[in-house]
């Protein structure tokens, strides 16, 4: 498992990656999304308990996985997000 400042330092990377990927885009709904993703200590919470997650690519897709999935994105908006880190 990687020490916690790592996780930190990833967690803060892939929560940017999402905030500059909804402030970018041309749908407003999308753009006001940006409030709802979650805490760095919500999703590092959701992190300890999931088995499984031990290397640090697991790590920042499930972190992009949980954070996406709290904003209850449409199909169609997940489309259209470019998350290209």
């Amino acid at each position: 498992m990687l020490n916690y400042v790592r996780q930190v330092a990833i967690c803060e990377s892939v929560q940017k990656t999402i905030r500059r990927a909804l402030a970018e885009s041309d749908d407003l709904s999308l753009r006001m999304k940006t409030s709802q993703i979650p805490t760095t200590d919500g999703i590092l919470r959701t992190v300890s308990l999931t088995p499984g997650v031990d290397t640090e690519e697991k790590l920042k897709v499930f972190m992009m996985e949980h954070a996406l999935g709290s904003l209850r994105l449409t199909p169609s908006q997940r489309e259209h997000l470019d998350l290209n880190d």
